[in-house]
């Protein structure tokens, strides 16, 4: 068969078409992120602007409301119209005195300077209409009056004038309600409303630089700015829109529209003296126009394209040029090649320079060479960046584990210490043995839980590394009970062969405790893959200067030749994003900082035993702390002794009241730091038990503020908290000598802190 002919490209060809080609999209790519920057720029902008035109346009309100109560509100007392108006020992029956009524309110409205000015109305003290004057087409006074009658109401009541906005024949007016004094008195004879439509006239009033408005009742457009009705469609869709979608909007492409060629940002607002009749939508509809700014970036864009364009060709013209004179020797050294394997041995080639292509044979081999020596240094350096990397990721997912853990862990103390609480002061009480064993087993459910919370937190939280003195005993507890639903759930049983006469060890028990996990999770999940049913055992001895663990499963166990490999790093036999294979690794690192050692037995089908040993320190230990006597917990101990007790759970609270109220204690409770100032200031209290975390004025706040305005109450303060105390509060706590009692707490404990308090008391 013919080998098929390859196309042939020119060498320059070669290096000049993926230039252009980078050359052409890095150009492109600019332009479109500069397009996209710019766009992003002017619709950014024009929502600040149409922000502050809002602003404008609330002011403008005010300001109309305010003229308009101005202009009508002092009308009764300052015209002839009172003296008319008084005698309503005429009305409703005199027909002369409703005439001259009706003449005087037409004066009024005639003379009134308030453009849109339609309807003026006056009624009795009770609100019922005496007369009035009406030029708004289709509407009815008595239907206007009906409109305004809880205003009339309101507006008597105040006993001063008042503005409103309502909806009405779909045109919208604004209200304004004036209650009549005689001047002497006081006495209200009557009330006037002026009703005023809103016109484009009126709409003028609130149109700024740039912008235009439309308001909207009954579904449609009754004033704007634009001069015409042709848009009234388009404005009511989009204010329907808008108002649909939520006034209020992060993101400016939502505020942006475009009307008959014209650029606007939109933004909807209700109004804001709005009474409720008729058509509650109503409202107004704010435009702003940023035309200007967007054909000035029309105009940048066609300028950055002509750019583009002209640095291609020129780029593309200097790149063949430069690309044409550096080849030319190698177009030398080819024809000379060509010479040679024809066979011509006689030909050379003259090197007239020192340059690169006369050293170009010589240097060939030495930079092979030095590239396999960089290429293998290069792998190294990748393997180490990758460990790194995977011991980076390891130690932030166990930071975020920790700060989620100790949020839950305040949420949950809360309802431990109630219900740890509550059953034992139920305890306490006349109960019979079967009501008394259920109450046991619940206090020892909720401490379990307290256990299991207190160790994830002790598991996922960071710690520097700390050597002390650990016992390894408690250790493996500890990890026992973090994985125990796991492992319940997976029908895998935990044997403990625990030496009671363990002597402690000199070590970090955070870091122990990852490795125990690691090694215990582990075999949990190759046992739950090879058998329904399984059991992990668990002994600790002493031997000699060594504390040996050994971890021993019924798993499937491991191959010879995978055995000698499980404390390499990334090697894994899990499936693929079932493990990382650090695991061991990282164990096996850190057992060798503590000066011991971890090595691993198994068959095929015959399971798997890890065996770490850890040297004994010689350090002695420290003796035991002596038990802190018994207190007296009679109901007369806190006799004639007062206590203010400041939690924000209603719970706690009352479980405290309820165990010092038992030893005669008179108690006080403040749901927070304001109310318990509020105690504090009306009396004086011998021991103040405050919750360190609370919304409002916080633990630490009320023991600030304390400390200001009265410092023996400051002094008689003690804490309790759910929370995880941060290095930083423990300081100021020990710094200030104050006590913080950690929920959940039993009742003893609680009792015995409070007794302490007073016993140190002078």
């Amino acid at each position: 068969m013919a080998e098929r002919k390859r196309p042939k490209f020119r060498f320059q060809a070669k290096i000049l078409i993926p230039i252009v080609i980078v050359m052409a999209v890095f150009l492109v790519g600019t332009l479109w992120m500069i397009n996209t920057l710019i766009q992003r720029q002017l619709r950014a902008e024009n929502r600040v602007s149409l922000f502050n035109t809002e602003t404008l346009v609330t002011n403008a309100f005010e300001r109309r409301a305010a003229f308009l109560i101005g202009q009508f509100g002092p009308t009764p007392e300052n015209s002839g119209f009172a003296s008319i108006a008084q005698h309503l020992d005429r009305a409703p029956n005199d027909e002369a005195w409703r005439k001259t009524m009706i003449d005087r309110l037409g004066t009024i409205l005639g003379s009134t300077p308030v453009e849109g000015t339609s309807l003026i109305l006056f009624t009795d003290p009770s609100g019922q209409l005496l007369a009035s004057t009406n030029r708004a087409s289709g509407l009815t006074a008595e239907q206007f009056h009906s409109a305004c009658a809880p205003l009339v109401s309101e507006a008597s009541n105040a006993g001063k004038t008042i503005f409103r906005t309502i909806e009405l024949g779909g045109s919208l007016f604004d209200v304004t309600v004036a209650p009549c004094y005689d001047s002497p008195d006081r006495n209200q004879f009557g009330t006037l409303i002026f009703g005023v439509e809103i016109r484009d006239a009126t709409a003028r009033q609130f149109k700024f630089a740039n912008s235009e408005i439309a308001f909207i009742a009954n579904n449609r457009v009754v004033a704007s700015t634009f001069g015409t009705r042709n848009m009234d469609d388009e404005l009511l869709g989009e204010y329907r829109k808008l108002t649909a979608a939520g006034s209020k909007t992060d993101d400016a492409e939502d505020l942006s529209l475009v009307l008959r060629r014209e650029h606007f940002g939109a933004l909807p607002g209700r109004l804001p003296q709005f009474y409720g009749h008729g058509d509650s939508d109503a409202g107004y509809l704010l435009l702003s126009s940023y035309e200007q700014s967007w054909q000035s970036f029309r105009q940048v864009q066609r300028v950055l394209l002509i750019f583009s364009v002209l640095g291609i060709v020129l780029g593309t013209a200097i790149v063949w040029m430069v690309i044409s004179r550096v080849t030319e020797p190698l177009r030398q050294l080819r024809n000379s090649a060509e010479a040679v394997g024809r066979g011509d041995f006689s030909r050379r080639i003259d090197i007239h320079s020192g340059d690169e292509l006369g050293e170009l044979a010589a240097v060939f081999n030495q930079t092979t060479e030095n590239l396999q020596k960089s290429t293998a240094q290069l792998e190294k350096t990748v393997e180490t960046l990758r460990t790194t990397q995977a011991q980076l990721v390891h130690s932030e997912k166990l930071s975020a584990v920790g700060e989620f853990v100790a949020g839950v862990a305040h949420e949950l103390n809360n309802p431990l210490t109630a219900l740890i609480g509550f059953a034992e002061l139920v305890q306490m009480g006349e109960v019979d043995d079967e009501t008394r064993s259920s109450l046991q087993r619940i206090s020892n459910s909720a401490e379990r839980c307290h256990k299991i919370v207190h160790s994830l937190l002790s598991f996922a939280r960071q710690h520097p590394p700390e050597r002390k003195l650990t016992n390894i005993n408690a250790i493996i507890d500890s990890v026992v009970e973090i994985l125990i639903y796991e492992l319940r759930t997976s029908n895998i049983k935990v044997v403990r062969d625990l030496s009671p006469q363990l002597p402690r060890l000199l070590a970090d028990p955070h870091q122990l405790q990852q490795v125990f996990l690691n090694i215990i999770n582990n075999a949990r999940q190759a046992i739950e893959a090879f058998r329904p049913h399984g059991a992990i055992t668990i002994t600790t001895r002493a031997e000699g200067r060594l504390v040996r663990v050994r971890f021993q499963d019924d798993g499937p166990g491991i191959s010879e030749e995978n055995l000698k490999k499980i404390f390499n790093p990334f090697f894994t036999t899990k499936p693929v994003g079932k493990g990382t294979g650090l695991g061991l690794s990282l164990s096996y690192g850190i057992i060798q900082e503590h000066g011991g050692s971890v090595t691993a037995e198994s068959a095929l089908g015959q399971g798997t035993t890890f065996i770490i040993d850890l040297p004994i320190t010689n350090q002695p230990e420290s003796a035991a702390p002596e038990a802190a006597p018994a207190l007296q917990q009679s109901s007369t101990v806190g006799k004639g002794r007062k206590i203010l007790v400041v939690d924000d759970e209603e719970d706690i609270l009352g479980l405290v009241t309820q165990i010092l109220s038992r030893q005669g204690y008179e108690v006080q409770g403040a749901p927070d730091g304001q109310n318990a100032l509020v105690h504090l200031g009306k009396q004086r209290f011998d021991l103040i038990i405050s919750d360190w975390k609370m919304p409002g004025i916080n633990g630490q706040q009320l023991y600030q503020r304390l400390l200001e305005i009265d410092p023996k109450a400051a002094a008689t303060m003690i804490f309790m908290t759910g929370d995880v105390l941060s290095e930083k509060t423990e300081k100021y706590l020990s710094e200030q000598g104050k006590t913080c009692l950690a929920k959940p707490f039993s009742v003893a404990d609680f009792q015995r802190v409070v007794g302490e308090i007073f016993q140190r008391a002078p």
